[in-house]
């Protein structure tokens, strides 16, 4: 009996050198194999010990997770070498433009050309103020700062304010803009400003490239609590509906109109602040844009 216990302690000292062996040996194979990986692939899992071969599957998760947040460091990076290019060039432009014609009025001995080059002198400084408007406000939803302040907003009274306010572009263009709604004013829940903000910027925009047309419409969603602020307009340009909300995103024949491609981008990242959704439409020469926002 004592020699079978002693054989069979044997045997099981004998099993478990072996197995630590076999583990060593495993490790010594995953220390060779991380040593020489160059971070773009996969270490083996062919083992025969389970629990390194879990082990070995952490790690390539841990390699995948790495490669991830590699590459959106590298796209973030070039995102933002790409924004201070275009933002320099799109200051840049309107700076010089205001310094000349300022030169031009200091050297003038003609009191209407003078005013004429001050008058675009201004007009230019006033669309400077706008872009840096613009780029305070991306600054502040890049960096997660964007919070509003819900409440019930009358969305019927912002759109004729903005309408007003647009009037001398819109008379200058020919535009008769066209409001149709409920009989009653419409509310919604919102941040006033953010929603002042987001009509302004759609209204600029359609006034801007229209060929003729600029309609409002507020209608209740049927079977839901949601109201759709739709803004038509007619344009023979070349519309890409699923890009036209990112930053910076410009159509070429665009350029000589001015802008920097911030404003539906802004208009999008307000709107769904306010848990709103927005989206754009385009058959024909028709163009909409429509925003949906909580009813109060």
């Amino acid at each position: 009996m004592f020699v079978v216990s002693t054989i069979l302690l044997a045997g099981i000292v004998l099993f478990l050198c072996l197995k630590l062996f076999s583990v060593k040996k495993e490790m010594r194979r995953i220390t060779e194999d991380l040593k020489a990986n160059d971070g773009e692939s996969n270490v083996s899992v062919d083992f025969v010990d389970r629990d390194l071969q879990k082990m070995v599957l952490e790690i390539n998760h841990l390699y995948e997770r790495i490669l991830r947040i590699r590459a959106n460091n590298k796209e973030e990076e070039k995102m933002i070498r790409e924004s201070i290019s275009m933002i320099s060039h799109d200051m840049r432009t309107p700076l010089t433009s205001i310094i000349g014609y300022l030169q031009v009025a200091k050297k003038s001995q003609d009191k209407e050309e003078i005013l004429q080059n001050l008058d675009v002198a201004l007009e230019r400084a006033k669309y400077l103020n706008r872009l840096v408007n613009d780029f305070f406000e991306i600054s502040l939803i890049e960096s997660g700062q964007l919070s509003g302040k819900p409440e019930r907003v009358n969305v019927s009274e912002l759109i004729c304010e903005e309408i007003l306010a647009e009037s001398p572009e819109i008379d200058k263009r020919g535009i008769e803009p066209v409001f149709r709604q409920a009989d009653e004013n419409v509310y919604v829940t919102a941040d006033r400003k953010m929603l002042a903000r987001v009509i302004q910027n759609l209204t600029s925009n359609a006034v801007k490239y229209s060929s003729g047309r600029l309609e409002f419409r507020l209608k209740e969603l049927a079977g839901t609590s949601r109201i759709a602020m739709t803004i038509i307009s007619s344009t023979t340009q070349a519309i890409e509906t699923d890009k036209i909300f990112q930053r910076f995103y410009k159509e070429d024949s665009a350029r000589s109109k001015g802008g920097a491609g911030l404003g539906l981008y802004i208009v999008k990242c307000f709107v769904e602040s306010m848990n709103g959704t927005v989206r754009a439409e385009k058959e024909g020469e028709e163009f909409r844009i429509i925003v949906e926002l909580e009813k109060t």
